[in-house]
């Protein structure tokens, strides 16, 4: 069964089972209860963005996920929408498993970024 991991958003309902509410802002997707958000960290620079998001399969079991960075601009609007950096990743956890999963955006007029979580059979 496929099931799309945690928007922050929906995280910090979800915080009982793991997510932490204080990164709710920038991961989401339902099933955000497969990993544990630890930590949210950006570095801006003169013309980019980068962001490390670190999480933890609190899981029995191997974890097959894929991820995305979608960049914001001071707006809220997306920006390199369909560009590479746009593009689907998978992963693998192994239970128990910490990964800082890390990102560059794609010009310098980003400001915030969203990561988005799907959890695969």
């Amino acid at each position: 069964m496929k099931r799309t991991v945690c928007t922050l958003a929906a995280c910090a309902a979800l915080a009982l089972a793991g997510c932490a509410g204080p990164y709710a802002d920038h991961v989401s997707g339902p099933g955000a209860d497969a990993v544990v958000l630890m930590d949210v960290r950006t570095v801006r620079e003169p013309n980019s963005l980068s962001a490390q998001v670190t999480m933890r399969n609190d899981a029995g079991e191997p974890l097959r996920l894929r991820y995305r960075f979608t960049w914001l601009d001071a707006a809220g609007l997306a920006v390199g929408a369909g560009s590479p950096t746009d593009a689907w990743l998978s992963i693998s956890l192994a239970p128990y498993e910490v990964r800082y999963l890390r990102a560059t955006a794609p010009s310098g007029d980003c400001a915030d970024f969203r990561l988005y979580l799907q959890e695969l059979d």
